[in-house]
């Protein structure tokens, strides 16, 4: 009972002691009372407090940041360390691995730091590419019907979701690029020598795309294109084994081109019985219930391409010759880098480029003119087809017209640090023509220059990529997809399983049902988690610092050591990754919003 009365006198105490309080301040607010009761009334509004309350934490907070930035501002001025952007004009003193060429270490600050964004966006935009090509063949890989394509890209999924991006990078970094060879002995692609192609690989392959237009175009049974499928494999199979014997094989027994001779007798007597064998052990009625229902297409189709096969051998129409082809290495990795072939526009790149545009706008008109007499008619057109080929089309026309101009007869060159006029064919002749000689005087709108080296090893043409960038972009590109590949199996999981059935039903391919039922649906499920793992790419190309690779923080975190302005680094290096993550962002909303459902 004690402990219940012990508040109560409490809060009689306080009232005792606040009643001459509360009767003095009444006391001295008396006159003023006319003055308060708007006041009040006002106050007494909902919406006004509301109002009053955020103006009054705003002027807190603008405040609080201004004391910070004072208390800032006045310990940098006593350091002599006032944030400028005038700092940029100045030298800058260092050499940067990954710069164009017009950058030095006599170059500004200013120049530095748009080196260090080119070499960001150059890995950002790579990166993006690869990682949602690589993801989404993963992605549709985890839903494979194949128990090992599943497992592989199920383990390759968790395995990298699950391991931090930084410890990628250093084993692409310090495990993989350290164990490549010297430059001496890098690993060329392709190897450098003379290689033979023979011909029956390319009849093989026209062959192979015969078939399979006919069996598209007129609706073959599937028995019969098994039997086509079977058939086939078994003449390459019997044709190149008779091929390499005949070539390969000391007092090899069968001649090549030898006609009616006894082996071919023999080989058709054997051919014979075994197609005997295939019909008429098919026909038994036991047997024929044990047998799966393609085994008769597939038997008939292997005994029918192998007796092709030796037809073909011994009257030899099977063509032994083969076409001489000279390779020449196009890249070159090694512990120094990787360098590839570098494609060069010419000085009648604009003429072409015109005939290209052309077809880009003949590609657009034909888009949506066939999209619109598709919704007026109803009849689908291969609007991709048409538009392709329009673009395509031009594109050789104009390659062929521009070409068909005379090249100079004349060209300067260079001889002893004098120029000289010679003609081009003596000068083509004697090598004495240098790049930008070659792009004036090419007449082709392109030309592919291959990397060369001179005898220190170091490349003078072709585009080199360091092994800081290699990793980064390894380590970017395999970290992400394995987020993307996630993102594009629970796209393609959404969509109704009725719609695939139906479209099952309505015969469409694999590849119909995946172009044009599953994909334009899933797409509006992918998108919006894309764009946050597109964000999250570009934002963790910052740990290029922890390699050497010279990005925007790298350079950024060298020029605040120099020149100590760091309050005006770091809002650089903020200013930068905030637009880049802003464009990024409504590039996606755009798609987003084209893909959008529309409901009305």
């Amino acid at each position: 009972m004690i402990q219940r009365e012990a508040p109560f006198r409490i809060r009689q105490g306080i009232a005792a002691l606040l009643r001459p309080l509360s009767a003095f301040l009444a006391g001295v607010l008396r006159p003023f009372l006319p003055i308060l009761r708007p006041l009040i009334s006002v106050l007494a509004d909902e919406r006004v407090r509301r109002i009053l309350g955020q103006l009054i934490f705003a002027a807190i907070l603008i405040f609080f940041f201004w004391l910070i930035g004072t208390t800032a501002a006045n310990e940098l001025e006593q350091k002599g360390l006032v944030p400028t952007f005038r700092f940029l004009n100045l030298r800058s003193g260092f050499e940067i691995s990954e710069s164009p060429g017009w950058y030095s270490g006599d170059s500004s600050y200013g120049r530095a730091f748009v080196v260090g964004m080119i070499n960001t966006v150059r890995v950002v935009v790579l990166g993006l590419v690869l990682a949602s090509v690589l993801g989404l063949f993963v992605g549709v890989f985890l839903l494979s019907s194949n128990w090992l394509i599943r497992s592989i890209a199920r383990g390759y999924v968790e395995l990298l979701r699950n391991t931090p991006l930084l410890v990628q990078i250093f084993v692409w970094y310090f495990v993989v690029m350290f164990s490549l060879p010297r430059i001496q002995d890098a690993i060329t692609l392709p190897n450098e020598g003379i290689t033979f192609i023979s011909l029956r690989i390319v009849l093989w392959l026209v062959l192979w795309l015969v078939l399979g237009r006919y069996w598209r175009a007129w609706g073959v049974s599937v028995e019969r294109r098994v039997a086509l499928q079977y058939g086939f494999t078994a003449l390459v199979v019997v044709s190149e084994l008779a091929a390499y014997g005949h070539h390969e094989i000391d007092g090899w027994p069968w001649a090549w081109g030898a006609g009616l001779s006894g082996e071919f007798w023999g080989y058709l007597f054997v051919s014979a019985v075994l197609l005997a064998l295939v019909w008429g052990v098919y026909n038994v009625e036991t047997v024929r219930q044990r047998m799966a229902p393609l085994w008769r297409p597939r038997l008939l189709g292997i005994a029918l391409g192998q007796l092709l096969a030796g037809t073909l051998f011994s009257f030899g129409w099977l063509p032994m010759a083969a076409f001489r082809l000279e390779l020449q290495p196009a890249v070159y990795i090694s512990i120094r880098g990787f360098v590839f072939p570098e494609i060069l526009p010419t000085a009648r790149f604009a003429s072409w480029f015109a005939f290209v545009a052309l077809g880009i706008l003949l590609a657009g008109f034909i888009w949506v003119w066939l999209g619109r007499r598709t919704e007026d008619t109803g009849q689908p057109y291969p609007r991709g087809s048409l538009c392709i080929a329009a673009v395509v089309g031009l594109a050789i026309i104009g390659w062929v017209v521009v070409g068909m101009a005379d090249a100079p007869s004349h060209v300067v060159v260079e001889s002893q640090g004098e120029a000289e006029i010679m003609p081009l064919v003596e000068a083509k002749a004697e090598g004495t023509l240098g790049t930008e000689a070659l792009l004036l005087t090419s007449t082709r709108p392109l030309m592919l220059q291959l990397p060369t080296q001179n005898r220190f090893g170091r490349f003078l043409t072709g585009v080199e990529f360091t092994p800081e960038f290699m990793a980064l972009l390894l380590g970017l590109v395999i970290y992400t997809s394995s987020f993307i590949a996630e993102i594009v199996r629970a796209g393609i999981q959404a969509v109704p399983r009725g719609q695939i059935e139906a479209g099952r039903a309505l015969g469409l391919s694999q590849t119909q049902l995946l172009t044009r039922i599953i994909f334009p649906q899933a797409l509006r499920v992918i998108i919006p988690p894309l764009g946050n793992q597109y964000l999250n790419l570009s934002k963790n190309s910052s740990l290029a610092i922890t390699i050497g690779y010279a990005d925007t923080f790298n350079i950024t975190t060298t020029i605040m050591n120099q020149s100590g302005q760091t309050v005006t680094g770091f809002f650089i290096v903020m200013v930068f990754y905030l637009s880049l993550s802003l464009l990024i962002s409504a590039i996606m909303n755009a798609i987003n919003s084209r893909f959008r459902l529309v409901t009305r």
